[in-house]
């Protein structure tokens, strides 16, 4: 009697060494790609930098207290949001971080260098494939037009004016522009209404604000601009009542108009959650521009001759930014005197295919006409006229969908680059 060998059928062999193969690519992959970021659960103490790149955190961990800015006076501050406040919130169970003691920190690829802090993938996915894993956002088009803007100050010296440029981001989120304009030494009103990403931005603003002043030996010169967080609702009437519930993505957070009063043209507003909230509901107000601008002294020039010319404006904005989800339109309506000051230089807005044609009309009215930048055409970057950028967005009412706009002031030179 003859003992047969048991054998491995070949077919097996080769696919146990195609998926090994695959897993030592991916791994591979994986510690290259992950070496500007890091996760913890556990409390840090002194974060150290490594190798420039890799943050190694030891035991019991603090964040380090923000640095607040001279140059911004406490009449800036009013009604805004610190980290102490978030901080105390988030301690008393008031609000809750869904990473639960757990930190996600990425270092971003692009120049200036500097680092986001993230929720989890369960509850931000979108923003940890993009931002955790591989250093990059996934809005390019923005990124560029932030980046081109934001080098504008240092190559015009705009900061003659007398205070640092700024950048009025509304619907932060978890603060990726924010942060990108502080590393480029711009200073920072951000509008967010969750609390969970009121959260990041403080694990951001404290990481960077501590990097920063480390790091001044090598550099005197550079610092991490200050950003200011109001949780308001940003609309067209201000002091109004929000009920707010956190949706499950939080990228997907917005005021939507439920009714108009058709006689006083008061939207009744409410935010409203995609999906199941995550904690119980909150509140909060909301605010105009125009009466932020007032209450927070953003006095509109006295001369207007030269848009060039900062030295006479209490504060000049480089961009305002507005990703609200679809609310966008009733933000700008509560700008109107913001707009006609120029006091802004630059809008970057999300159209929507509801929004409706007349509101952009006042802004083209307001002295702005739209850049096209548009990288799947031949064009080179330009500005339209007023009466080519109305059709332009004539013809987005037409196609439907939605698409980032780049409204500048038409007495403006295109910025080089």
């Amino acid at each position: 009697m003859v003992e047969k060998k048991s054998s491995i059928p070949s077919s097996r062999l080769f696919l146990t060494g195609i998926i090994l193969l695959l897993f030592s690519f991916y791994y591979s992959y994986s510690a290259n790609n992950l070496s500007t970021s890091f996760m913890v659960s556990q409390n840090w103490q002194q974060p150290e930098l490594r190798n420039h790149d890799i943050i190694v955190p030891s035991s019991s961990f603090e964040f380090p207290s923000t640095v607040f800015y001279s140059w911004w006076d406490e009449k800036t501050f009013a009604g805004s949001t610190s980290c102490k406040d978030v901080r105390h919130h988030e301690q008393e169970g008031i609000w809750k971080d869904p990473n639960d003691g757990s930190y996600f920190i990425r270092k971003i690829k692009k120049a200036p260098n500097h680092y986001v802090s993230l929720h989890n993938n369960d509850y931000d996915p979108v923003r940890f494939r993009h931002i955790f894993l591989t250093g990059n956002y996934y809005e390019h088009e923005v990124h560029d037009r932030f980046e081109l803007i934001l080098a504008e100050a240092d190559r015009t010296n705009i900061t003659t004016s007398r205070s640092l440029p700024t950048v009025v981001d509304v619907g932060a989120n978890i603060g990726y522009y924010s942060l990108l304009s502080a590393a480029r030494q711009h200073a920072v009103v951000a509008f967010e209404i969750n609390p969970s990403n009121l959260v990041r931005l403080c694990d951001s603003i404290e990481l960077n604000t501590h990097f920063h002043s480390d790091n001044k030996e090598k550099d005197p010169t550079a610092f991490f601009g200050p950003i200011r967080m109001f949780r308001n609702g940003v609309s067209s009437q201000h002091n109004q009542t929000l009920h707010y519930a956190v949706p499950k993505n939080p990228g997907e957070a917005s005021i939507q108009v439920l009714s108009e009063d058709n006689k006083n043209h008061r939207p009744q507003l409410e935010s409203f959650a995609n999906g199941t909230s995550t904690n119980d509901p909150f509140f909060t107000t909301t605010v105009t521009l125009d009466q932020f601008a007032s209450d927070h002294g953003w006095q509109i020039p006295t001369t207007q001759n030269n848009d060039d010319d900062t030295s006479n404006k209490d504060i000049d904005i480089a961009i305002l930014k507005i990703d609200t989800e679809g609310h966008e339109p009733y933000i700008l309506q509560g700008a109107t005197k913001l707009l006609h000051s120029h006091l802004i230089r630059n809008i970057l807005i999300e159209y929507r295919s509801h929004c409706r044609d007349a509101v952009f009309e006042f802004v083209l009215e307001a002295g702005y006409v739209l850049v096209d930048d548009d990288k799947q055409t031949k064009n080179k970057r330009r500005m339209l006229t007023k009466e080519a950028s109305k059709d332009y967005i004539d013809g987005l009412q037409k196609r439907g969908g939605y698409t980032d706009l780049w409204f500048r002031l038409e007495s403006q030179r295109l910025p080089e680059g």
